[in-house]
């Protein structure tokens, strides 16, 4: 039984790694603090009883998990340094978003991140984030017109 749990961790580890890790370095623009709440975060995993309803409450569970740690440790050391050299992409557009979504507001960039990349609709993106469906919307229409400052448009918040 032990065996069958830890197989299905390594095949979690393995499909939402990239995800999580995402996540930690968007939030906390630091490799090294990323590679901290990293283990954090599947140690959290790891540990906890495995109750998911499906993939999509499992995918929810760690992304939440993902948010609380970096709160968490950015309450207890706050870093301002930024890494995006080690920043893990997919294409080479993404690379070039990347740099500017991190300099926009926090939350903000969860919920592009999330939308864009994570294909999350927006009433789900409000249940993940504990959020009402209109702030969520507000969110991403003030984040869009950040990120498109960012890339050198215009844009009045």
């Amino acid at each position: 039984m032990k065996k069958v749990c830890e197989e299905k961790f390594e095949d979690i580890l393995e499909k939402y790694s990239d995800t999580v890790t995402r996540i930690l370095i968007m939030n906390l623009r630091n490799e090294e603090d990323a590679k901290d709440c990293y283990q954090e975060v599947f140690i959290k995993l790891y540990k906890r009883k495995w109750g998911f309803k499906d993939e999509n409450h499992l995918k929810y569970w760690l992304i939440r998990v993902a948010i609380n740690t970096c709160i968490d440790y950015q309450r207890k050391n706050y870093k301002s340094s930024i890494d995006i050299e080690n920043v893990v992409v997919k294409s080479y557009d993404q690379y070039e978003l990347i740099p500017n979504l991190l300099n926009i507001k926090k939350e903000y960039r969860n919920v592009l991140y999330l939308y864009y990349y994570q294909g999350y609709k927006i009433r789900e993106i409000a249940k993940l984030l504990h959020q009402n469906e209109n702030t969520i919307k507000t969110w991403m229409k003030r984040g869009k017109g950040c990120l498109k400052k960012e890339m050198g448009g215009d844009y009045n918040e």
